[in-house]
């Protein structure tokens, strides 16, 4: 024991949020590849696929960068409904997201589900699972995610 306070769900689950928001709007896919596990599941209300490799995740990230860009977000309100130990190495979370422009919010609240595993000493995102439809972020990126590979050949 190293005699540090254990950290609550809560606690390493809002850490990962907010790390993770502010490298999405900076682009920081170095920062953000960091709290992120592959292989990893993600799925929204219509698709679902593992990111098999790290280039699997930029690759989505850069495609959500780039909606985000296009959109102007220039925050993103995150709130953490709730976080539990499932283990001592998994914790289960689900998080309401707003998309923001100043103050106004662009599109509806997106909830999150989220399996957070610690892996050599470090929490990260294992799973994420997100309630929007496939015209929304995450959801356009996961319906086109075998397209372009399809439209080259």
């Amino acid at each position: 024991m190293t005699g540090e306070p254990t950290k609550t769900a809560r606690e390493i689950s809002e850490n990962l949020l907010e790390i993770t928001a502010k490298a999405m709007l900076a682009c920081d896919f170095d920062t953000f590849s960091t709290c992120f596990h592959v292989p990893h599941f993600i799925s929204s209300a219509e698709d679902k696929t593992v990111l098999e490799t790290r280039e699997d995740l930029r690759r989505i990230f850069l495609a959500v960068c780039q909606d985000y860009e296009v959109m102007r977000i220039t925050s993103l309100v995150r709130i953490l409904e709730v976080a539990e130990f499932q283990s001592p190495t998994r914790i289960q979370a689900t998080h309401i997201q707003h998309l923001m422009v100043g103050n106004d919010r662009v599109g509806p609240a997106m909830p999150c589900y989220s399996i957070l595993e610690c892996f050599d000493g470090h929490w990260k995102v294992a799973s994420s699972q997100y309630g929007v439809d496939s015209n929304t972020t995450v959801g356009h990126v996961l319906k086109d995610w075998h397209a372009p590979q399809s439209k080259q050949q």
